[in-house]
């Protein structure tokens, strides 16, 4: 009978162990469980934020759709802007350019018209000497001629009426 109880004992030992065993495993399981449905959660918070984040990220592109289409309108405005400056300050340098020129040329005529007013009047001053000095000829010459015209005639008083010589005065 000894044996049997050395079984007995050993068959309940065993089944303890076995207990102990199915027990702790049972533990386990129920942590690895609790574990599951946590990590569960997690990703289930986590998918909802990653698709807050898409709508959000959704939303914000579809803000830069104009934004981009602005960007590019401006950068093109811009870059006409930047060719207009440059053509205008190209136009600025050759009106400058032109001005001067014609300054230059301006003053180059003004010296030349100065230097032929002043030509022209030398000229005028010397026409006019020389006409006064013809009526004073012409002026003795008709003096001297009045001194011998018939002055009984007509035509000869007439001609000698303001001239009469010098010396008859």
């Amino acid at each position: 009978m000894k044996p049997v109880w050395v079984l007995v004992f050993l068959a309940v030992c065993s089944v303890v162990v076995v207990s102990f065993q199915a027990i702790q495993q049972e533990i386990n399981i129920r942590k690895m469980r609790q574990l599951i449905n946590l990590n569960t959660q997690e990703v289930k918070t986590k998918e909802d934020e990653i698709l807050i984040s898409k709508a959000a990220m959704q939303k914000l592109s579809s803000q830069l759709v104009p934004l981009d289409k602005q960007k590019i309108q401006l950068t093109k405005k811009m870059d006409e802007l930047v060719r207009e400056r440059e053509t205008s300050g190209q136009n600025l340098e050759t009106c400058q350019t032109q001005k001067k020129e014609s300054e230059e040329q301006k003053a180059v005529k003004s010296s030349e018209f100065d230097a032929l007013r002043t030509n022209h009047n030398a000229e005028i001053q010397k026409v006019q000497e020389e006409v006064q000095s013809l009526q004073k000829q012409i002026l003795e010459r008709d003096t001297k001629i009045c001194l011998y015209v018939d002055k009984d005639r007509e035509e000869a008083r007439a001609l000698c009426k303001d001239k009469a010589p010098a010396s008859n005065s």
